[in-house]
């Protein structure tokens, strides 16, 4: 599955997983739906999860804009 393009720019950040976690990201990626590899498997969870918990009313959805070529969030 494509991933759809990102209005804005993509940025590195690194984290630390087990091992187990690791194994699960790959497992992930022999369905094919969730990229393929883990680090982009753990994208597609992560962004998941911040959905989920936007449309369950525990994170508010915000806005986003560029301005002087950094992102910021647009106040509602």
């Amino acid at each position: 599955m494509a991933r759809p393009s990102n209005n804005f720019e993509s940025l590195t950040m690194t984290i630390a997983v087990t091992p187990q976690i690791r194994m699960y990201l790959e497992d992930l990626t022999l369905k094919g739906t969730y990229g393929c590899s883990a680090a982009e498997a753990a994208r597609m969870v992560l962004s998941k999860a911040i959905d989920d918990l936007v449309d369950r009313g525990s994170l508010q959805r915000r806005q986003f804009a560029l301005k002087d070529n950094q992102v910021v969030a647009v106040d509602a």
